[in-house]
């Protein structure tokens, strides 16, 4: 069964803006309008959501916010989803892309190298282990070593131009400076050099 992403962004004029003494969260846009793709590879880096292996999600089933605009509360109580939570662009600026999110080597992903025309191999994303490299796997590194997190440290499969490595995937791995969220980012940037950090904030649920 597919799972989608709800939400909103949200956003509050810093107090004695606009005539506010006591600003409140106003909703600036549902997250559909930003982000559509079904990426759970991300998901399960932001929220522990769709996850195929243990990850360290950064803001897992934090709860919907208490004080959230009145639209995106309405559409939270309308919609019966789970794993709310949600993050504000000083959260989100202060994460350490580089680190990695697993404990070790992915038992599911392994990182693709292709081959240049040179010889030389150049790094790709994170790929699930292609199924015609199974049987391969077993032979080279025994019937209970399939899982790439099970290969030695120097371990690697051949498939045409390309080879396959264990990898410890850091967060920008499976949440790419390119990849689907990158409308969500600019937004959120832009609306924090206007209104401050921490009055810029996505909140987020999930349902089928």
């Amino acid at each position: 069964m597919s799972t989608a992403l709800y939400g909103w962004l949200e956003c509050r004029p810093q107090p004695g803006h606009y005539g506010t003494e006591h600003a409140t969260w106003e909703p600036f846009s549902e997250i559909r309008h930003l982000h559509w793709a079904r990426d759970y590879m991300s998901w399960s880096a932001l929220f522990d959501v769709r996850s195929v292996e243990s990850v360290r999600a950064l803001f897992p089933e934090r709860g919907a916010p208490v004080d959230m605009s009145d639209t995106a509360r309405r559409d939270a109580d309308d919609f019966e989803g789970h794993s709310h939570s949600w993050f504000s662009w000083r959260e989100l600026s202060a994460v350490d892309w580089n680190a990695p999110c697993t404990d070790g080597p992915s038992r599911y992903w392994v990182r693709r190298w292709s081959r240049t025309h040179e010889g030389s191999l150049v790094p790709g994303g994170l790929a699930a282990l292609p199924d015609e490299l199974y049987d391969s796997a077993a032979a080279k590194f025994g019937e209970g070593n399939i899982a790439p997190s099970r290969w030695p440290a120097d371990g690697e499969l051949l498939l045409g131009n390309e080879v396959y490595r264990p990898v410890v995937p850091a967060y920008r791995d499976l949440v790419p400076t390119d990849g689907p969220w990158q409308p969500v980012w600019n937004v959120m940037g832009t609306l924090s050099e206007l209104h401050g950090e921490d009055n810029v904030r996505l909140v987020v649920w999930f349902g089928g």
